[in-house]
């Protein structure tokens, strides 16, 4: 056991001194194109006042992919935090320090941040900022070792190529910005994928989990759709009423009274005498 846990120390501090060595130089960030959100729910079946809402509500609060170190593709940024694994988000073969920053849209409180990605032997640093290490509206964001150094991560995570996965948990911080830094231990000729990153919350849960594409939601239903109680009531479509059901039959006349019996009765009277 004592072998097992020395040999797995000295991967990781091999791994550290080789993730010092090769990062050395700066980090430019690129910026993630924003989501057409509008024209995603001009396909949907919701009404205008609820698809004004829904826009509304999603530009201020909906959590995005912010930055990345690199990607052919960045508008696929945002597939590492749909909360679906199948999809992904490729770093470019040539990027030596993946980074991803995430704005979660409005400052939230986490206890735990997770990350499954293409294995590979690699440190994971993860970071929760109050602000972002540069201008929030540029197009690049350079990341150089000072502005690293004063960054204080709430976790690392020591990966020795066979996981592809790691998380950290810490006290509940607050924060609007998540970033991930991971740092290989070798350069690799095939790119670095990452299929989804995780902000949990203890009341909410995953914090991510909510950046799905919503073009496919159901049609509400609208207060105007809802009949009218006077438009049923004056509706000529209804049919009229029909005859009135047989009724049983009224009540027959009292019985009659018994027959007079055949003969007749004449009471006699007996004289008296006197």
């Amino acid at each position: 056991m004592r072998t097992l846990a020395s040999a797995f120390a000295k991967s990781s501090a091999c791994i550290l001194v080789s993730a010092s060595t090769v990062f050395a130089s700066d980090i430019v960030l690129q910026r993630v194109p924003e989501l057409d959100r509008a024209a995603a729910v001009a396909k949907s079946n919701l009404s205008p006042q609820a698809s004004f809402a829904l826009i509304n509500y999603n530009v201020r609060t909906r959590a995005r992919a912010l930055y990345v170190s690199s990607g052919t593709d960045l508008k696929l940024a945002n597939n590492m935090i749909d909360d679906q694994a199948a999809t992904s988000f490729d770093f470019s073969p040539a990027d030596n320090s993946p980074v991803t920053i995430i704005d979660l849209g409005k400052v939230s409180t986490i206890r735990r941040l997770a990350a499954v990605y293409s294995p590979r032997a690699t440190s994971i640093d993860f970071y929760i900022l109050q602000t972002l290490p540069g201008d929030n509206s540029a197009t690049t964001v350079k990341l150089d070792e000072k502005t690293l150094a004063k960054l204080k991560n709430v976790g690392t995570a020591i990966d020795d190529g066979t996981q592809g996965r790691a998380s950290v948990d810490f006290p509940a911080t607050s924060g609007r910005y998540v970033m991930l830094h991971w740092s290989p231990a070798a350069h690799s000729d095939t790119a670095f994928t990452v299929a989804e990153v995780s902000a949990y919350s203890s009341s909410r849960g995953n914090l991510l989990a909510s950046n799905r594409d919503f073009s496919n939601a159901q049609t509400t239903v609208d207060s105007k759709d809802v009949a009218d109680s006077k438009d049923i009531s004056d509706n000529k479509d209804i049919p009229e009423e029909g005859p009135a059901a047989p009724q049983p039959p009224a009540e027959g006349p009292p019985p009659s009274l018994p027959n007079s019996p055949p003969f007749t009765f004449i009471p006699q009277l007996t004289p008296q005498s006197q």
